[in-house]
């Protein structure tokens, strides 16, 4: 039996409620590491990301760690924030608890993910960090590149865009860009017009209505939900049955309170519905007819216009991060917005709307230009291209000690019953202990006795002399 090398891999989130792009990417990713490596998640705590991670039949630990937001948006003082952090508490004890793992490889995921990095180097474990967001450029981005280097053996990088920010030498000598892909299977297209339908009829919405959405896990300011409402309400009169959808969860009570007062204002409250959170998101790529990705940040890559265009719908979004990247290659430049212009998105989606005869035919090309791009057999080769390249520059990663081998292979029952047998022991032993404490003190007592009875003895038989 062959025993592949364990890799522990880090998530900083588990949403309970739903799942980030972030988390889908790593989900997929530790799946098809599966060959090659004895794949452990590590989440801070329980969520949808750990239930799906079991179900899929990964390993799955939880142990809590600080995330170090500052690697984002990096200070003059980052350096200094991060030797700070290595010096708790906190960070000897997942040096400990890493250490008691003991495994081969570390991979740590976003950028924010700062501690596993700095606990593997520090224990010259190899890490391997997965970087799916563009380090915001305010002057001091170099500084956050270079911890990143300095705390990593190998980078991975969702895209281009994400990969720009660091050296040409160090793409060059220690990073793979890797962007995501999809499990085929996990894609029904002859299950579409049924689940769209039905989702359709749940939401109101008719079958010739056109409904134009946004997608996000957390509707925060960042997303853009207020651009999308300034879009729509922008095309409400010129479009009378077209309808808003808005899938998300509200994370700031505030914001959400800003975005409708805003609907409202225009008295369009029921040309947009708020959905919610959904489980099933495949059934609201199917129900739309044009989606808009209107982030206000460069995008690390853009998983929703990725799901968008992989479900045959239209896509429209800012022209920044690799939001850009991912349109260009399914050949919809055309489609990309002036960032930060409501206006711009409006001219878009109403290029899509004026044919709608055009609107399925140009979502099918895209579907298809994406699979040739971004599909599963070229995301096979892009991370077969990786791991042979770790093979070849560090053979070590791939070999399992035979330490390793035997704590792998004692069977459960066994180590259960070694337990067991371990307990048993000190049970006998703590009896002994408490039978000879009680038996001491009788004993003595009869040894006196005895001593007393035996000069008794010898003083007679002396006077008897």
């Amino acid at each position: 039996m062959a025993f592949k090398p364990k890799m522990l891999i880090f998530s900083h989130v588990s949403n309970p409620s739903s799942i980030t792009g972030a988390e889908k990417l790593l989900l997929f990713f530790c799946g098809q590491m599966t060959p090659y490596f004895d794949c452990v998640l590590v989440a801070p705590n329980e969520g949808r990301l750990t239930i799906l991670a079991r179900q899929s039949g990964i390993t799955v630990k939880i142990h809590r760690i600080p995330l170090f937001h500052s690697v984002y948006t990096p200070g003059s003082n980052l350096l200094a924030e991060a030797n700070k952090l290595m010096a708790t508490s906190v960070f000897r004890g997942l040096m400990k608890w890493i250490a008691g793992e003991a495994p081969q490889v570390i991979l740590t995921n976003t950028c924010v993910h700062f501690m596993p990095a700095a606990a593997g180097k520090r224990l010259g474990i190899p890490v391997v960090w997965q970087l799916t967001e563009k380090i915001t450029e305010n002057g001091n981005a170099h500084l956050a590149t270079s911890l990143i280097h300095q705390y990593s053996n190998w980078l991975v990088s969702i895209s281009e865009s994400v990969a720009e920010s660091f050296p040409v030498e160090v793409r060059q000598s220690k990073m793979t860009v890797l962007p995501p892909s999809w499990i085929e299977s996990d894609i029904q297209p002859a299950a579409w017009a049924t689940t769209r339908a039905s989702f359709r009829g749940s939401l109101g919405i008719t079958a010739n209505q056109p409904l134009i959405g946004m997608i996000s896990s957390f509707l925060i300011e960042s997303k853009g939900v207020h651009h999308f409402i300034d879009m729509a309400l922008s095309l409400k009169d010129a479009y009378p049955d077209a309808a808003f959808l808005i899938v998300g969860s509200a994370l700031n009570p505030d914001y959400d309170i800003l975005c409708r007062d805003r609907i409202a204002s225009a008295g369009a409250q029921h040309r947009f519905i708020f959905a919610g959170s959904q489980d099933d998101i495949t059934q609201v790529y199917c129900a739309l007819d044009v989606v808009v990705v209107p982030s206000l940040i460069p995008e690390g890559f853009g998983l929703t216009a990725l799901e968008g265009l992989l479900h045959g719908k239209p896509v429209v979004a800012y022209a920044s991060g690799g939001l850009q990247e991912v349109l260009t290659a399914a050949g919809s430049p055309h489609l990309l917005a002036i960032p930060g212009s409501p206006a711009s998105l409006a001219e878009k989606v109403r290029f899509i709307l004026d044919q709608p005869d055009r609107g399925e035919a140009l979502g099918m090309q895209n579907r298809l230009q994406i699979q040739a791009v971004f599909g599963p057999e070229v995301y096979g080769m892009r991370l077969n291209g990786m791991v042979s390249r770790w093979m070849n520059e560090y053979p070590a990663w791939f070999q399992v000690t035979a330490r390793q081998v035997k704590r792998r292979v004692v069977p459960a029952r066994r180590r259960k019953q070694n337990s067991r047998r371990k307990k048993r022991s000190a049970a006998v032993a703590r009896r002994l202990f408490v039978r000879r404490r009680t038996k001491r003190p009788e004993g003595r007592a009869t040894r006196r006795r005895a001593s007393r009875l035996r000069l008794r003895r010898t003083s007679a038989r002396r006077r008897k002399a």
